[in-house]
Formats: C-alpha cells, sequence, structure tokens
C-alpha cells in the first residue's frame, strides 16, 4: 500500500510539472483548482509517505510557476501558490508539521526564493517539537532583511509579519535598523505595536519623527510604565514639533490592519472595554497635562485632545 501510494504522489508530481510546461499553458483557475485537487487526494495518504514524496521533489529542485498570487489564508495556511514549491511547502504543513520544520530548515538555509523563506518560516513558528526558539526565528529574520533581491516579493512583505509574531525589543530593533523600504518598515513597526507598544520604545530616537510620533501614540495609558514613558517623550526638549504634532493628533493610537497572517494568531479588534478603560485612564493623563506648567505651549493641542477624549466616552455611556 505504501509503495503504490508513493508511487501515485511522485507520478502526480512529474504530471504537474509536465502539464504546466504544457501548450496552451493552463488559465490561472484551472492551476488552482488542481493544485486544490491534488492537496486534497495528498493529505489523504500516510504523513510519512507524503512527507518522503514532497522531500524528494524539493530535492530535485524542479519548479514551475502557476501564474497564482501569494494569498494567505485561515491560520496561516495558502490559499494561492505562486510555484510548485511553495505549493509543496503548504502541503507538507497541513499533513506533517514536525517534518515540515525539519525540511523548513534546510529549505531556509539554502533556498533564493523570498516566497519559499517565507512559507518555511512559518513551520518554525507553530508550537510542537519543530517550535523554533525565538533566538532562532530572529536570526532568520535578519537574514530575510539582509536580501536586497527579494524586495519585490509578496513573501517577503508577509513574512514581515514575524516581527508581530514574536513581539520582542529585539525584533524591533532589527526593523528599525534594516534600511530597505520605510513604508514597509513602518507598517511592520506599526503593526508590532498595536500589540506589544512598549517593544518599539527603545528604538524610537533612531526612527522619523512622524513614526516617533505614531508609534509613541500607542503606549497603553492603562500601563504605567508606557504612560511613563509618553510623558518623557512629551516633556523632552529633544522632541521636534513634528512628532509632538503627530503624538497629540493621533494618542491614544489604536489603529490596525486585520486580515488572514502567516505567522501566530490573526490580529484581533481592540475589545471596547479596554478603549474606555485607556481612553479615560488618558483623559487624566490629558488633565495633568494642561495643568503642568512646562507644557504650557502645547495647551492648545492638549485641549483639542481632551475635546476628542470627552467625545468617545460621551459616545460610549
Amino acid at each position: 500500500m505504501e509503495a503504490s501510494a508513493v508511487v501515485l504522489i511522485d507520478r502526480e508530481w512529474s504530471d504537474l510539472l509536465a502539464w504546466l510546461d504544457g501548450d496552451p499553458t493552463p488559465s490561472a483557475e484551472e492551476t488552482r483548482e488542481r493544485l486544490m485537487e491534488v492537496r486534497s487526494r495528498w493529505l489523504e495518504a500516510d504523513f510519512i509517505v507524503l512527507s518522503k514524496a514532497v522531500g524528494r521533489a524539493l530535492d530535485s529542485g524542479e519548479d514551475r510557476a502557476t501564474g497564482l498570487p501569494f494569498e494567505v489564508g485561515r491560520h496561516g495556511m495558502l490559499n494561492s501558490w505562486p510555484t510548485l514549491r511553495v505549493f509543496l511547502l503548504d502541503v507538507l504543513a497541513r499533513s506533517d508539521p514536525e517534518m515540515a520544520a525539519e525540511i523548513a530548515r534546510h529549505v531556509l538555509d539554502t533556498t533564493g526564493s523570498a516566497d519559499e523563506y517565507a512559507v518555511a518560516l512559518r513551520s518554525l513558528t507553530r508550537e510542537g517539537l519543530g517550535r523554533a526558539s525565538d533566538g532562532e526565528l530572529l536570526t532568520r529574520f535578519e537574514r530575510m532583511l539582509g536580501e536586497d533581491g527579494w524586495a519585490g516579493s509578496p513573501g517577503f512583505a508577509e513574512a514581515f509579519d514575524l516581527a508581530r509574531f514574536l513581539g520582542s525589543p529585539e525584533a524591533a530593533e532589527s526593523l528599525a535598523a534594516w534600511d530597505g523600504n520605510s513604508a514597509l518598515r513602518s507598517m511592520a513597526l506599526h503593526e508590532l505595536a498595536a500589540e506589544h507598544p512598549g517593544a518599539v520604545f527603545p528604538v524610537l530616537d533612531g526612527l522619523d519623527p512622524s513614526d516617533r510620533g505614531s508609534l509613541i501614540a500607542r503606549a497603553d495609558p492603562v500601563d504605567p510604565e508606557q504612560a511613563a514613558a509618553v510623558e518623557t517623550f512629551l516633556k523632552n526638549p529633544s522632541s521636534t514639533p513634528e512628532e509632538i504634532e503627530v503624538f497629540l493628533k493621533t494618542f491614544p493610537l489604536r489603529s490596525a490592519t486585520t486580515g488572514y497572517r502567516l505567522y501566530g494568531r490573526t490580529p484581533a479588534p481592540f475589545r471596547r472595554e479596554e478603549m474606555r478603560e485607556g481612553d479615560r485612564e488618558a483623559r487624566e493623563m490629558v488633565a495633568r497635562w494642561l495643568a503642568d506648567p512646562s507644557l504650557e505651549r502645547y495647551h492648545e493641542p492638549l485641549g483639542e485632545l481632551r475635546e476628542r477624549l470627552d467625545d468617545w466616552l460621551e459616545e460610549d455611556d
């Protein structure tokens, strides 16, 4: 039975390669339908058999573009696959997470594809024996940041969510030090800060004023350490007018993107009661600032901030 299953999977892999080489080239929709059918059949096979077959296919180096986008679905699995090798990695992760992690490390060490790298990283974030340490994940994330030729890949952009998954000051430091696409860096820092505000505070000094102002605005007013960091920022003579203006217009900032992610849980909306508690604490902070003579120069924008918080709290009553 095992031998016949191996033969069938190997044959279907060869057929896929030949089919995508055919004339006429299959449409994107035809390709997606066929890959989904193949995935369903393969996932019915014994996971050990499938792991061996997928490992051989990856080792062969054979690959084909599918014409499909890199699209993340539920639980970080893909809904479509830009290449057959990405498809193989995704199917293996569904069947045998532990073997997927073992193969993923080899792929991460050898691949020249950002999409493969992003999907392989996912296998190291899954709970279980294959879960990598945060230190290993950070090292591999930094290696990805150093690949200048990957910047235009969808998988490269998706993999920036690993910083949010790690949620550490070290991940924030790696992002802040990256000299690539500034919009992508800013988005990733904000995604990290939306869940772990305190993690970004140590790197704020190295960022643009607009990023500093909006990231410090993500501080949780209920957290004493974060509230103290906000007050220090506001009273710091080296804080620029630009970043102070951004901060006062956005604090407390809770915007965040939604949607499926490769790593960890999908970001959850902010809870209403937590927001109300934060707004109440923020209003008390603003009242203290308005009474502080050293902050008199910000009296007008602070008054506008207090009015905004009053309106929010009144709407919730």
